[in-house]
């Protein structure tokens, strides 16, 4: 199991990695890699809206949450897009590399955080203002709920 899933596993640890990331300027990778994720659960009728819609929210240089990703990878996804080519695996391969990212950079950060220290030692939920918890929080009961149904 990898890293950021053995983090994703517990609802808790997962709201607290985000804070951490929140933090320090740098969710939207995690963001992108849970829409991804929610993404493959979607019907076929639902996915070319939400594919723009990702697309505008974390591709074009215009948005405040844009990846940094190369740019062949942003061309043809945005081909794919465009051209209505799209299928529960769109963002298959650009989530896998934000992923690799995520486990060499901000996951051994956070593992060493002050933040996760107190997480582990005490177990319970840091409190995380109302005004913090994003839509990232909607994301990650919706991955919760998809694993959930998976497993059925």
């Amino acid at each position: 199991m990898s890293q950021l899933e053995q983090i994703i596993k517990d609802r808790n640890l997962a709201l607290v990695f985000r804070q951490f990331l929140y933090n320090r300027f740098n969710n939207e990778n995690f963001s992108f890699w849970l829409e991804a994720e929610n993404y493959k659960y979607l019907d076929k009728s639902e996915m070319e809206a939400r594919s723009k819609e990702i697309f505008a929210k974390y591709f074009l240089s215009t948005s405040k949450y844009e990846l940094n990703i190369n740019h062949q990878d942003r061309k043809d996804l945005e081909e794919k897009i465009n051209n209505n080519v799209i299928t529960n695996e769109t963002f298959a391969r650009i989530q896998q590399d934000i992923k690799k990212h995520m486990e060499t950079d901000a996951i051994p950060l956070f593992l060493k955080s002050e933040d996760y220290k107190k997480y582990k030692d005490s177990q319970t939920m840091i409190s995380i203002p109302d005004r913090d918890r994003s839509v990232t929080v909607g994301m990650i009961e919706e991955f919760f709920k998809n694993r959930q149904l998976e497993t059925q």
